[in-house]
Formats: structure tokens, C-alpha cells, sequence
């Protein structure tokens, strides 16, 4: 007889995305699989397939929650100057090296079958195009500063800045930026 006290979990959709995260951090996205999420959990091996088709449903899941928090860090950079954006982002960036990756399209298969992490990253650049206020053109601005950060987030996560340099490096790009 099955324990359903051991069947049942108050919000499995949730706990996966937490445990796929974990795994994210600790294995990577190629680590991250709907059985080693369950196994986190303690559910049935049949009990993810409710909530994620497959693993890729899974690390858009969690890739949409990094979004989330990127905005949130966005929305929260203090006087919204382009300096005060920037060291948002880089720092949720440099503190979420796993999850950033996976946001920018690391380890999802078909990017195209998931048309809600198209939007979250639309919704991010909008997010920065309202941020950065008046402007000839706020959304290209945006764009510009969006693929200045990624890319000097991307160099410091892969080691070819140090991370101590980093913020020094993003004050000086960003000072080229808007001058």
C-alpha cells in the first residue's frame, strides 16, 4: 500500500522549479533532468509529467523566474541612472551565474517552442528602455546598454574579466555609453 503521506505534495509545480534550480547551480543545465528534480522532492516519477512535458518545459520554468528576478533587481536599482542599472544588472548577473546563463539560452533545446521566454526577455528590454528615461530613442538605447551588460557579464562568468574588476569595467563601459 502506497504512503500518501509520502504520494502527496502541497505545490509540485513549485518544488520542481526549486529543485531543477538546484540542480542548475550544482550540475549545470545538462544536469538538471525531471528524475533528478522528483528525486529532490521525494514524489512519484510520473508526478512531474502534471505539471512539465518535458525537461526543457522545466528550464524554461525556471529560466522564466530569473527573469522575474532580474526585473526585480531592475525595478529596484536605486535612482535609475544607467550606472545604477547596470550595477543591477551585473550584480544579479554575477550572483546568478547558472540561472543568467540558462536565461540568455544555455542548455534549453528549442527556444521557439517557448514563445513566453521570447516575451519575458521583451519584457526586460522594456523594463530597460523605461528605465533609462528620456532619450532619442529609449528602446535602442536599451538594446545597446542590454548587450553591453550581457556581454561583460558573460566575459566575467567566463573568466576573461576578473570579478574584481568587474564593476570598475562596467563603470567605465557605461561611461562610454552615455557620454
Amino acid at each position: 500500500m502506497i504512503n500518501k503521506r509520502a504520494y502527496h505534495h502541497g505545490d509540485l509545480r513549485r518544488a520542481l522549479v526549486l529543485a531543477a534550480r538546484e540542480l542548475l547551480v550544482e550540475r549545470g543545465p545538462e544536469g538538471v533532468s525531471l528524475r533528478a528534480a522528483v528525486a529532490k522532492v521525494g514524489a512519484s516519477t510520473a508526478a512531474p509529467y502534471r505539471h512539465f512535458r518535458d525537461k526543457d518545459a522545466l528550464l524554461v520554468a525556471v529560466a522564466l523566474e530569473g527573469h522575474t528576478g532580474l526585473q526585480e533587481s531592475l525595478r529596484g536599482s536605486g535612482d535609475g541612472t544607467v550606472t545604477a542599472l547596470g550595477h543591477s544588472y551585473l550584480g544579479f548577473a554575477l550572483e546568478n551565474p547558472a540561472l543568467y546563463r540558462l536565461m540568455a539560452g544555455a542548455g534549453i533545446g528549442d527556444r521557439a517552442a517557448y514563445p513566453e521566454l521570447a516575451e519575458a526577455h521583451r519584457e526586460t528590454c522594456a523594463l530597460l528602455a523605461e528605465r533609462v528615461g528620456e532619450r532619442n530613442d529609449p528602446g535602442g538605447f536599451a538594446v545597446t546598454l542590454w548587450c553591453l551588460l550581457h556581454g561583460l557579464a558573460t566575459l566575467v562568468i567566463d573568466g576573461h574579466v576578473g570579478r574584481d574588476s568587474a564593476v570598475a569595467e562596467a563603470e567605465r563601459s557605461l561611461g562610454l555609453l552615455v557620454h
